[in-house]
């Protein structure tokens, strides 16, 4: 910082005795040489090796100090490399497919009604809420319509996770025009996802859709959807894991905490055989409840 004693000498000069100004005068040209001799000590100590190395360093130390005041921030997954009796497993059982919802489940998104000129959905987010993306999707018949999208925390991570264990497919509810845009933008060129269901390929029994998962693949013994409607998955309740609805929420860890099933789940040999434990339970707890209040 630059010190201001120079721009103030002539003030200090009427108010002070001539010693004091020189005194004064003496001990910033001192400061001065002294900021200067650590201005060249700290860029010697970040050039080169030593200086990435103390870059890293403090990276390092932020992220920890970060970790206490936002415990979600240090939240991750780490993939370790299985032996070779586990991959002569998953080879055994085969690679399975993972199908995905896309909003509320991976993304929320939100709109300005072109007729009405409503906010759908927006009313759920405060107001400082800054979208991932913003889409300009145009409907045959209606003007253009924007878009505000939200990404669900972790999500790039856990789709980088899951894309290499399973052969990860999209199936929304939503119409093809906006998703495909959407599904575009988190795949981001990786090649993640290429397999994609749109509405067009869900059953309409309204005011509620369900969706074929036989449609992406026809052995079940090898396929689950990850949704937060049940509805969509009425069908097909022993291939489904539920996952809790996201509208907004920085601090959201859901998709993490998947990771660690997921991971394990793929050396099974048919999914219904764990995903299934889930319904029978459910079943269970609402025949007590049933029997309880009768």
């Amino acid at each position: 910082m630059v010190s201001q004693l120079p721009a103030q000498s002539a003030h200090l000069v009427k108010l002070a005795p001539s010693g004091q100004v020189a005194a004064a005068v003496v001990s910033n040209l001192q400061r001065s040489r002294s900021s200067s001799a650590r201005r060249r000590l700290i860029s010697i100590l970040f050039a080169g090796d030593l200086g990435n190395y103390i870059r890293r360093l403090l990276a390092h130390v932020a992220r920890k100090i970060g970790a206490l005041f936002r415990p979600d921030l240090a939240l991750t997954y780490k993939d370790v490399a299985i032996s070779p009796a586990m991959a002569q497993k998953l080879a055994e059982v085969g690679r399975k497919t993972l199908i995905l919802d896309l909003d509320e489940t991976l993304v929320h998104s939100c709109y300005s009604d072109p007729d009405t000129h409503d906010n759908v959905g927006c009313n759920l987010l405060p107001e400082d809420a800054q979208p991932d993306y913003v889409l300009s999707v145009t409907i045959e018949g209606v003007e253009p319509i924007s878009f505000r999208v939200f990404k669900r925390p972790h999500v790039d991570e856990f789709l980088e996770f899951v894309s290499k264990w399973y052969d990860v497919v999209i199936y929304t509810a939503s119409l093809e025009v906006y998703a495909a845009q959407v599904v575009d933008l988190l795949d981001a060129g990786r090649g993640m996802m290429p397999r994609r269901f749109y509405r067009q390929h869900c059953r309409n029994s309204a005011p509620l859709i369900a969706k074929d998962l036989t449609l992406v693949n026809p052995d079940m013994s090898g396929t689950l959807i990850i949704d937060n409607s049940p509805y969509a998955y009425r069908d097909f309740p022993e291939n489904a894991l539920p996952i809790k609805t996201f509208i907004y929420d920085p601090g959201d860890t859901e998709l993490l905490k998947l990771l660690p099933f997921l991971d394990a789940l793929r050396f099974t040999k048919d999914v219904r055989s764990i995903l299934g434990r889930r319904v029978v339970r459910s079943t269970m707890v609402r025949s007590t409840v049933s029997s309880t209040y009768r």
